[in-house]
């Protein structure tokens, strides 16, 4: 298995928690959302300290990172760090074996 980590706030977490994959924020349902690998996201620099109050784990099947790789529009910029679009979220969350949320 490949793990992830997603940073987000109560209502996302929650969301996704009940949906067992990620969810399209209200009123953004057209942005991507970010995932890291465990470890290469600060949730101290991401913004607003309370939009970033929860973390997502994310376990995922095996050749999920090659699969993210082939979508990467900042690979050097932010490494580590992959972008799902909405048009490839439900085929993300179809790879996703355990999603574990924490409050921070």
């Amino acid at each position: 298995m490949e793990s992830f980590e997603r940073y987000g706030c109560e209502a996302e977490a929650l969301a996704s928690q009940q949906a067992r994959g990620l969810v399209p924020r209200p009123g953004y349902e057209r942005q991507a959302k970010w995932i890291g690998e465990i470890g290469s996201i600060n949730p101290k620099t991401l913004g607003k300290r309370k939009n970033y109050t929860y973390k997502i784990e994310i376990e995922v099947l095996p050749s999920t990172r090659e699969w993210l790789k082939s979508f990467e529009t900042k690979p050097t910029n932010e490494p580590g760090r992959y972008e799902i679009s909405t048009d490839h979220l439900d085929e993300f969350n179809n790879t996703i074996r355990h999603l574990k949320v924490t409050k921070l």
